[in-house]
């Protein structure tokens, strides 16, 4: 069974670096989904439910599309929408989904958004990105994994390698 990965946690705590990580050291195939989002917005404003709504159909639609030339993927997401939950819940239909949360101090995430390439992020005031990390926080999405994104790179690595250990135990990704 194909099978994807979601990195879900506020923004800055390192979902994009970290699935950077799981492409170059794990040959997981990362997709930038913000690449998509930031074509859907225009412009609208970040929390426009439309552009919301449509940016997580084209998100579903780009993994699915991914998934017919990879066997396996990682994307990320705060997971903070209504339209995050219908997206998920329709590639758990039909894909083996694994979630991972991405913990990182609240501080230290304001910090990276500050100081990342804005590029290729979606660009939102400091006050927004409190406000979406504190809603991040209180929705405090279940998942099957947790990575803690406080700790040097190596750790990283490690943490990742255990978790990939356990999703693909054939190591056939």
């Amino acid at each position: 069974m194909k099978k994807i990965i979601i990195l879900i946690g506020p923004k800055g705590s390192g979902k994009s670096f970290i699935g950077t990580i799981f492409e170059r050291n794990f040959q997981i195939k990362f997709l930038r989904v913000e690449d998509w989002a930031k074509v859907v917005k225009k412009d609208r404003i970040f929390n426009d439910e439309e552009y919301l709504k449509e940016v997580f159909q084209v998100i579903e639609n780009g993994v699915r599309e991914s998934l017919k030339q990879q066997n396996s993927i990682v994307f990320e997401s705060t997971g903070l929408t209504i339209y995050f939950d219908i997206m998920l819940k329709n590639l758990k239909k039909d894909y083996s989904v694994t979630t991972i949360k991405i913990n990182a101090d609240k501080d230290l995430c304001l910090k990276r958004i500050q100081t990342r390439d804005q590029s290729i992020h979606i660009n939102i005031s400091d006050e927004q990105v409190n406000m979406i990390n504190e809603k991040v926080l209180e929705k405090n999405i279940l998942t099957d994994f947790e990575i803690d994104n406080n700790t040097p790179s190596k750790k990283l690595e490690q943490q990742i390698g255990k978790i990939i250990s356990t999703i693909f135990p054939s190591s056939q990704k």
